[in-house]
């Protein structure tokens, strides 16, 4: 699960019923290239909130969401509602997100077996 680069804004209300798995996020790289990703889920370490992002062009080809590469963001919305995602800079807390999320994923697949 790679992170890469800058600070990203989105501006998206999460009061609106929306199933996270159909969420598109629009985020803006270092070089201004606008990069669409689809919002899977978000996991807590630590008390800070991290979303998992998957690139949306991935999941349109892949047809297996586990073959899709995983970019992990720091996430947080401000007073505003204006949704904030940035790079997780410290290795550690990476390896911790990386763990936390890893973990998210065994948990759904089994239960997908399981039903």
């Amino acid at each position: 699960m790679p992170h890469n680069g800058d600070k990203h804004d989105h501006a998206h209300d999460h009061d609106e019923e929306m199933d996270e798995e159909e969420t598109l996020v629009t985020l803006t790289d270092a070089e201004g290239n606008e990069l669409e990703f689809q919002f899977l889920e978000t996991v807590e370490v630590e008390g800070q909130q991290y979303a998992l992002l998957v690139p949306a062009e991935a999941m349109e080809e892949d047809e297996d969401e586990e073959a899709a590469e995983i970019f992990i963001f720091r996430y947080d919305v401000n007073e505003d509602g204006v949704e904030t995602f940035s790079d997780v800079e410290d290795e550690e807390t990476f390896a911790k997100v990386r763990e936390a999320a890893e973990a998210l994923f065994v948990g759904e697949d089994e239960d997908d077996l399981d039903a």
